[in-house]
């Protein structure tokens, strides 16, 4: 069920921000990966190939995303278990 929630959360902020800084940064890093690869591959290689980067990019920040958002859920109840530690000592 928590992964569903995550899951939801990240294709809200997905749906708002169509395209942010991120984005944009990991297509400037696609676009320099390849920028030699264009000159030597033919145009429908060059496109598969390219495409299976942004895939990889994409499900990459998803993951990572994910994976932020459930350290960011521990660490504020651990937060909040310390403060209750400290109120009952």
């Amino acid at each position: 069920i928590m992964e569903d929630l995550i899951k939801e959360i990240y294709d809200n902020k997905m749906e708002k921000s169509k395209w942010d800084r991120t984005d944009h940064e990991i297509e400037e890093e696609i676009r320099d990966l390849l920028q030699h690869e264009e000159e030597h591959l033919p145009p429908e290689e060059y496109e598969k190939c390219r495409n299976k980067m942004y895939q990889a990019a994409f499900a990459g920040k998803e993951k990572g995303f994910a994976e932020g958002f459930r350290y960011g859920v521990r660490l504020t109840a651990e937060c909040f278990i310390q403060k209750e530690d400290r109120r009952e000592s």
